[in-house]
C-alpha cells in the first residue's frame, strides 16, 4: 500500500502525530507519506482537526475511497458550529469510506453531530507519547525544584477552563505545592498563581514541559464541562507513569481506564483528591496503573489497527 497522510504542517500536534504514525506503519511494511495535499495514484488518509481543515476542500475532489481521522469532533469556538454542520461534516466526514476517532465518546459525539453511522467509525486510541528516561529526581534537578517537596503539576494552557484557581484554592493548607506548565492564555491567572506560591513555567519548551511532568508527584488533569475527545496532559502523565488526579469530564475517564483518581470540578472535591494522593501507597498504586495503561496505548498497536483498516478500505 501507498498511502498519503494529508495534514497541515502548521498544525504542530497533528503533524507530530502523523509523523509518528508514518514511522510506526513503516515497521509493518506500509508506505505512508505525510503531505499537505493528496498525491496522484496514492490512497489518502486525511487528518481533520480544528487547526488542520484542508480535507474540507481537498476531499470532495478525491475520486477514490478515503479515510479521515477526526482529531477534533467539536469546533474550537461555538461560532464555527454552523460551518461544521453545513460544510465540514457533509463534505469531509460523511463522504469518507471510514472515519477514525480516538475514543468511544468521540465516536458517539460524531455520530450524533455529523450523522455518520457508528459502524463506519473506528475507535483507535491516541497513543501515549515517548518521554525521556529520566527519574523524578533527575527531572527536578534539571528544573531546579527542591527534591523534598510534594508537587502537583497542572500541565497545558493556563486558563480558567483548566480550573487553575480552583486547584490553587484546593491546595491551600495542604502539603501540596502546585506547578503550572503551559501557554499563559490568562495573564491574570499567571499572576494569581505566582502570588499563591505556585511554580509557573509559562510558554515552556518541549524539554521543560516534559521534565515538569516527569518531576511531578501527581499530575492534575482538570477540566470544566469538557467535551474534549482526547487529552494531551493525561496521555503525558500516563507516559511518565505518574499518579493522576482528574475530573470525570469528557473522555478523561475512558482514556485513563482506571489509572486516575477522579474528582469533581469544585474546590472541596479537588482538595479531597489531593489529600487522597498525599498517601504514598495510593500514589504508588496509581503510578503502577499509569505504566500499565501507557503500555496499552503504544504506537505499535495503533499502527496495527491502522494497517488493518487501510487493508480493508484500500485492499492489500
Amino acid at each position: 500500500m501507498k498511502i498519503v497522510g494529508v495534514r497541515s504542517s502548521g498544525s504542530t500536534g497533528v503533524a507530530h502525530y502523523a509523523g509518528l504514525l508514518a514511522e510506526s506503519l513503516a515497521s509493518r511494511g506500509v508506505e505512508y507519506e505525510c503531505s499537505e495535499a493528496p498525491v496522484p495514484g496514492w490512497d489518502a488518509h486525511w487528518h481533520l482537526a480544528n487547526s488542520s481543515r484542508a480535507a474540507v476542500w481537498q476531499a470532495p475532489r478525491h475520486e477514490r475511497p478515503y479515510v479521515v481521522t477526526v482529531h477534533d469532533v467539536v469546533p474550537r469556538t461555538r461560532a464555527l458550529t454552523p460551518f461544521y454542520s453545513g460544510v465540514v461534516y457533509p463534505l469531509a466526514v460523511r463522504r469518507a469510506a471510514r472515519v477514525i476517532v480516538h475514543s468511544r465518546m468521540a465516536a458517539e459525539l460524531l455520530a450524533a453531530r455529523a450523522r455518520v453511522a457508528l459502524d463506519r467509525i473506528d475507535v483507535i486510541p491516541h497513543p501515549a507519547p515517548r518521554l525521556p528516561p529520566l527519574t523524578r529526581e533527575e527531572a527536578r534537578a534539571e528544573l531546579g525544584w527542591p527534591a523534598g517537596e510534594r508537587v502537583a503539576v497542572l500541565p497545558g494552557a493556563i486558563r480558567s477552563v483548566k480550573l487553575v484557581a480552583e486547584a490553587l484554592a484546593a491546595a491551600e493548607h495542604t502539603d501540596w505545592r502546585l506547578a503550572l506548565v503551559g501557554e499563559p492564555r490568562d495573564r491574570e491567572l499567571v499572576r494569581f498563581a505566582r502570588d499563591h506560591g505556585a511554580y509557573v513555567s509559562a510558554a515552556p519548551s518541549d524539554n521543560v514541559y516534559q521534565r515538569a511532568v516527569l518531576a511531578a508527584d501527581c499530575v492534575l488533569v482538570l477540566r470544566r464541562n469538557s467535551v474534549g475527545e482526547s487529552n494531551g496532559p493525561l496521555l503525558d502523565a500516563l507516559a511518565a507513569h505518574r499518579a493522576v488526579l482528574a475530573t470525570a469530564t469528557g473522555a478523561i475517564p475512558e482514556v485513563a481506564n482506571g489509572a486516575a483518581e477522579l474528582c469533581g470540578s469544585d474546590v472541596p472535591s479537588i482538595r479531597r483528591g489531593l489529600l487522597t494522593l498525599a498517601d504514598d501507597c495510593r500514589r504508588s498504586e496509581l503510578e503502577r496503573l499509569a505504566a500499565s495503561r501507557a503500555a496499552e496505548l503504544d504506537w505499535s498497536e495503533s499502527a496495527r489497527a491502522h494497517a488493518a483498516l487501510f487493508t480493508e478500505v484500500f485492499g492489500a
